[in-house]
């Protein structure tokens, strides 16, 4: 008998810029340029996708097990040899998720899972309904 290999669908929400809202993604259909989401209405399909910023889910939490997506913000808080902390927002570069520096803009840690696996990480928001978390 062969392992059964279980694959996990990435996960996705999105910034509606038209109506100020995120709103979870059921479907993208790529070949039309459209997207399909959830509203606290009902479900909507919108062929224009430019009015949509779409965030993938890392498919890690954080220490109050709260599913942590690009474009969040996060406190992070590091405890061994020495005491470091800081907030940063969740970016994809380069095929990895990163850690960018609210202040500094700067990248902080290696990438979000060296961070995860070292530090205390509570998400304290989005970049879309947490504005003030931008500010330094």
């Amino acid at each position: 008998m062969k392992d059964v290999i279980m694959a996990t669908l990435p996960k996705f929400r999105a910034w509606d810029k038209e109506f100020k809202e995120m709103v979870q993604v059921n479907a993208l259909l790529l070949d039309d340029q459209a997207i399909m989401a959830t509203y606290k209405n009902g479900s909507v399909t919108k062929e224009d996708m430019k009015s949509y910023d779409l965030m993938q889910s890392t498919g890690l939490k954080d220490d109050f097990d709260k599913e942590i997506f690009e474009g969040d913000v996060i406190l992070w808080t590091y405890w061994d040899e020495f005491e470091d902390s800081g907030r940063a927002k969740i970016i994809f570069d380069k095929g990895m998720f990163k850690l960018l520096d609210i202040r500094t803009e700067k990248e902080v840690w290696d990438n979000l899972f060296d961070c995860i696996e070292n530090c205390n990480v509570f998400l304290q928001g989005n970049i879309y309904e947490n504005k003030e978390l931008l500010d330094a």
